[in-house]
Order: C-alpha cells, then sequence, then structure tokens
C-alpha cells in the first residue's frame, strides 16, 4: 500500500500541530497535577535528553555522550539532596547563579560567532561543563518554583511567558522583520521580531499578575521580568543554533515529530528558567 500525499498539505507543518496538540495539554496536565518529585524528575528526563543532544552537537562519542549525561543526573540530584539536608537551602541557588551568569556571558559569544568559537564553545573542555550546568538549572529551578506558594501556577507562568516569547517573536518576524538580529548565527531572527516577543511577554506577565493579584508594584516588576524573560530566552535559541551552525545540524534531535530534539524545543525555556527564578526574588514584596 502507498501512501499518497494529499494535495494542498503540508505533512511537516500538520506534524507540528499534532504534536503540539498533544504535547501541551500533557505539560500543562503535569504542571498542575504532579507532585514536586514527579514534575523534577520528569523536568531531569528531558534534560538528559537534552545532554545526550548537546553532546551529539558536540560531536562527542558514545562514552562522552554518557559523561554528559551522567555529569546532569549527578548535579541535579546532589542539588537535590543538599537542599533536603540538615546543611539548610540554598544549593540550587548557587547551581541557579551559575547558569544565569553563564546565559549573560552567551549574549557575548554570540555577537562574536563565529570569531571567538573554536575558544570558547567549540572546546569540549568548555562546553562539557557548560552544559552540564545549563542542562542541570532548568531541574532545580522548576523544583524550587513547584514548591513555592502558587508553584504550579508560577511554573506555569514561565511556560506562557517563553511560548508568548516565541509566538509574538515569530509573528512579528514573519510581519515586520527587515533587520537582522544575529546573521551569523540564525539569519530568520529580525529586530523586530524580538520586540514583537518582549511585548508578548510583558502582556502575559501582566495578565498573569493580576491573575495572582499583585499589587502595582510588583506588578510592574513582573512586567519587566516578562520583557527579560523573551530576551533571555532568544538568547537560549541563539546559543543551540551556534552549537547546530557549527555541527552543520538542522535539528539537535527527533524526540518530537515535526519540531526536533529536546533542545531544539525547550533551548528557550532552558534559558528563561534560571532567570525567572532570580526575578522573582527581585521583585518588590507583596504588601
Amino acid at each position: 500500500m502507498v501512501c499518497r500525499r494529499l494535495p494542498g498539505v503540508d505533512l511537516v507543518l500538520l506534524t507540528r500541530i499534532i504534536t503540539a496538540l498533544v504535547a501541551l495539554p500533557l505539560a500543562i496536565a503535569a504542571i498542575l497535577f504532579l507532585p514536586t518529585p514527579l514534575m523534577a524528575a520528569l523536568v531531569l528526563a528531558l534534560m538528559l535528553c537534552g545532554a545526550w543532544e548537546w553532546g551529539a552537537l558536540m560531536r562527542l562519542g558514545l562514552p562522552g555522550r554518557l559523561i554528559l549525561m551522567a555529569s546532569v543526573f549527578l548535579l541535579s540530584i546532589l542539588v537535590a539532596l543538599w537542599r533536603h539536608s540538615e546543611v539548610g537551602p540554598g544549593s540550587e541557588s548557587v547551581l541557579i547563579g551559575l547558569a544565569a551568569l553563564l546565559w549573560l556571558t552567551a549574549i557575548l559569544w554570540i555577537a562574536r560567532f563565529p570569531r571567538d568559537w573554536a575558544g570558547t564553545l567549540g572546546q569540549s573542555a568548555v562546553a562539557g561543563p557548560v552544559g552540564a550546568i545549563l542542562l542541570a538549572a532548568p531541574v532545580a529551578s522548576v523544583a524550587y518554583l513547584h514548591q513555592s506558594d502558587d508553584g504550579p501556577l508560577l511554573v506555569l507562568v514561565l511556560c506562557f511567558l517563553v511560548w508568548a516569547a516565541d509566538t509574538g517573536a515569530y509573528a512579528a518576524g514573519r510581519t515586520l522583520g527587515r533587520h537582522k538580529l544575529a546573521p551569523n548565527v540564525s539569519p530568520g531572527k529580525t529586530v523586530e521580531g524580538a520586540i514583537g516577543g518582549a511585548l508578548a511577554a510583558l502582556l502575559v506577565a501582566g495578565i498573569a499578575a493580576f491573575a495572582l493579584d499583585y499589587t502595582v508594584s510588583r506588578t510592574l516588576g513582573m512586567m519587566a521580568l516578562g520583557v527579560w524573560v523573551a530576551i533571555i530566552s532568544i538568547v537560549g535559541d541563539l546559543t543551540i543554533s551556534m552549537f547546530k551552525r557549527s555541527a552543520g545540524l538542522k535539528d539537535s534531535g527527533k524526540l518530537f515529530p515535526g519540531h526536533g530534539g529536546v533542545l531544539d524545543r525547550l533551548d528557550s525555556l532552558i534559558a528563561a528558567a534560571p532567570w525567572f527564578v532570580l526575578g522573582l526574588h527581585w521583585l518588590p514584596a507583596q504588601t
């Protein structure tokens, strides 16, 4: 039996839509109904897949990829054990803060790509430890958010901010895009798209603050945080794009049909998670 392609049907787009329709409700249900340990375990499983893909983008063999996965696993577990030990909380703050600093550094790497690639993320000695930290940080970030007051809602806010930024950037870039944002890394991304993504995240942050009954000052802080989340999510996207361009690959993997791998689909969220946690700490107090 031969499967015929229906005229006028974009099979790639159809696959992307079906995957999104299945994955999004499952993700939202997991965030709302899973207990924090299981939620953290789910994120860890995704990040281990991301570590496998990160190793592939580094062109590591099987032993190197397994070592990177083991590093992400052990780092995540050690942070969790430390947090629940008698030493007291704070271990996740170190990991989250270090990841946030690395994402800031990534802005410089993106701006200077490909000139400085060989001396930075192009080196296994740099890309390996950086990858372990950046992929373990979302596990700590989601676990920290999920167990806090309004935890599941805050995790949803983070996700909706990133999704809004991606959607806003795509829509604005397609309709208004003229000026290239980082042509050496991702020629399709534009300044207008980035502004559209930031505005979409700003709107979602305002709605979230209203739903959480924040004060005016805390709402303004949340809206500023939404804009920054949109910006840093683009940094995450461009960072993975540097790896893919260097490796000559279109996608990091095939876990999500039509969307690619974990790093293709979750790169923005991976970068945004630690900064969202830090930003919540810096918001004006709710009085």
